[in-house]
């Protein structure tokens, strides 16, 4: 598992097998201490950027913590907590996933102090925060079976028996997705791949800064070391009772498919218009699709111009096969699904030693950057004979240890942001896709790998600033082409696009929406981000669509959502091309209906309707 994949990788991440967070929550009494402090003297923190940054000097590499007795783990668990402890009470943070972060860091300090008894009352403040269906009954459940488990010292046998009971009480409609993904996940879980993941990766960061790393690498590492702890001996014990809720529910109702009615596709012979759809991603295979007199342009990593419109695969080329069937495996698993790729998977991730950590996470990362682009292009056309795909690549790396950012590096960047846009403009590209997104907080990370910028302090003031010079960059090039329509994927960390200051997600403007995901029943999908810019939903899970050569995979992302209102975006212009982009935006919006949420009132996923936007624009279908 790549632990900086969501740090470094702008996309966002559709072939990762997902591991339950297994923190437990710290004592009630220093909860309450942590909100004692009254209300009128917290700061009110809105945006990520305002809270402060810490850095903390380890004994050991972290790598070694990994396997090195827990009492040498807890001066470290120590300062962490207190810490985080004292942002509580001085912090009045109003962003529920970084208040569930927060809660979480404690959990895994509580762990680390044996503290089993207070993790019921902490684990349903944290639950409290949650907005999703699912989470509100998922989060947490199994954090309390083990810590009863410890507590009482109870068997396999038992934490498998109640593991079915709790899970087994919960609304399947709801959680059956989580819980699938939790069994994979949890199937799939192997030490040695952490070990390998911690040497290729946190290991270089340490020894870079000198031993000095940021907050949120020395939390990795304590709560990578409790998962070994409780979830390592455990692992069979868990997958079994996980199973017995799939099995008693294997006869259940599918959930009702809302989405796929409302879809539409364009008769070949009807009166329409070319349309140009730009897939700003990191590659595309233009042989499987329609192309204009312009097919794009590339730019690589360091962000000089290429040729490669789509990914070359290099020495991996003769490997692809066998990443094509790791990606689908991924997904089969994360699904609970028993196929031959799904058991390849396992028994790969099953059998890898520490040594092979590194070279797996980057050949796993070089499929997901060569596949991803072209899915997203596969959603875009779907159902639409008129549409044609210009390409604007970037050639991302797929490499373990990140790019060292300057002030060069982020001007050519945002010079390139220019170029690619003025390229739109001049092929007459009508929509763009652009299922990406990153943050400030990704280039502080990448500073800290390189011991770049300074104190922590100094180094988040540094970051902003290289950020600002693209972000400003970006916000102007999309400006400057009022007469396209660009579409922007979420993100998938569960959290907020307007917190974390994420570009595109979080810019603002008239010829830009931002989608979130949902499944085809109109339900939030557990991975999708939110915030104030995140306007429209679409469906994101298991969507199938082509990979390079035709092959078709399903895949799962807000990367997945967002082409789908690009496609709808693409096919009334197609229908109607005197539409403007604002327009285009408003027949989204309006077609759109808002979801009930649990409490029986309109909640956040707005989910598009392509029929009805049709309608509204008065085209008969």
């Amino acid at each position: 598992m790549n632990l900086t994949a969501k740090i470094f990788n702008p996309l966002t991440a559709v072939t990762s097998a997902v591991l339950l967070s297994l923190a437990s929550l710290p004592a009630q009494a220093q909860q309450n201490a942590a909100a004692s402090a009254p209300q009128a003297e917290r700061k009110v923190i809105s945006s990520a950027e305002q809270l402060p940054r810490r850095s903390y000097t380890l004994a050991q590499l972290p790598s070694a913590y990994l396997t090195t007795p827990l009492a040498e783990l807890r001066p470290l668990g120590a300062q962490l907590e207190a810490d985080i402890l004292a942002d509580l009470a001085a912090f009045d943070i109003q962003d529920a996933a970084t208040l569930r972060d927060a809660y979480g860091a404690l959990a895994s300090l509580a762990q680390l102090r044996g503290d089993w008894a207070a993790v019921p009352g902490w684990t349903a403040k944290a639950r409290a925060l949650q907005e999703k269906p699912a989470g509100k009954q998922t989060s947490g459940v199994l954090t309390e079976l083990l810590a009863q488990q410890q507590l009482e010292k109870r068997d396999a046998a038992w934490l498998s028996a109640e593991v079915a009971r709790r899970y087994g009480a919960m609304n399947w409609a709801e959680v059956q997705d989580t819980v699938k993904s939790n069994r994979g996940g949890i199937e799939t879980f192997n030490p040695e791949l952490m070990i390998g993941s911690f040497k290729a990766q946190l290991d270089a960061m340490a020894t870079n800064g000198q031993m000095k790393v940021p907050a949120q690498l020395a939390l990795a590492i304590i709560s990578t070391r409790m998962q070994m702890e409780l979830l390592g001996p455990n692992k069979a014990a868990i997958v079994a009772g996980l199973q017995k809720v799939l099995d008693a529910n294997s006869q259940a109702v599918a959930k009702a498919d809302l989405w796929t009615p409302r879809t539409f596709s364009i008769p070949a012979d009807a009166k329409a218009k070319p349309v140009l759809i730009g897939v700003w991603d990191s590659g595309v295979d233009l042989s499987l699709f329609k192309t204009g007199p312009a097919k794009g342009m590339a730019f690589t990593d360091e962000g000089q111009p290429s040729k490669d419109l789509l990914r070359p695969l290099g020495e991996a080329e003769s490997r692809w096969p066998q990443l094509r069937s790791m990606i689908k495996g991924a997904m089969d698993q994360r699904a609970a699904l028993d196929t031959p790729d799904s058991r390849q998977f396992r028994a790969t991730l099953g059998s890898l030693k520490a040594e092979q950590a590194k070279g797996f996470g980057e050949d796993m990362a070089l499929a997901g950057l060569y596949v991803h682009g072209t899915h997203v292009a596969g959603i875009a056309v779907d159902g639409n004979p008129f549409a044609q795909v210009y390409a604007a690549t970037m050639l991302w790396s797929h490499k373990t240890e990140p790019a060292k950012p300057s002030e060069a590096r982020s001007r050519l960047t945002a010079a390139n942001y220019g170029t690619l846009v003025q390229g739109f403009k001049n092929a007459g590209v009508r929509v763009v896709n652009m299922s990406w997104r990153y943050g400030p907080s990704a280039y502080e990370m990448m500073m800290a790998y390189h011991n770049l910028g300074g104190t922590p302090e100094q180094r988040k003031a540094e970051a902003l600033r290289l950020f600002k010079i693209e972000r400003d960059a970006l916000n102007a090039a999309i400006a400057s082409a009022p007469e396209i329509l660009f579409v922007a994927g979420a993100g998938n960390e569960d959290n907020s696009a307007d917190f974390e200051e994420y570009i595109p997600a979080g810019l603002s403007l008239p010829n830009l929406i931002t989608a979130g995901a949902v499944d085809r029943a109109g339900s939030e999908t557990s991975f999708s981000t939110f915030g104030k810019t995140v306007v429209v939903h679409a469906n994101g899970f298991e969507v199938e669509a082509p990979v390079p050569g035709g092959v078709r995979l399903k895949l799962s992302g807000t990367s997945m959502a967002s082409p789908q209102v690009a496609n709808l975006a693409a096919k009334l212009i197609a229908l109607k091309p005197e539409l403007k982009p604002s327009e285009v935006k408003t027949l989204i919006l309006q077609g759109a209906e808002r979801m009930q949420g649990a409490d029986g009132k309109p909640g956040r996923v707005n989910l598009i309707n392509p029929r009805k936007s049709a309608e509204l624009a008065g085209i008969k279908l």
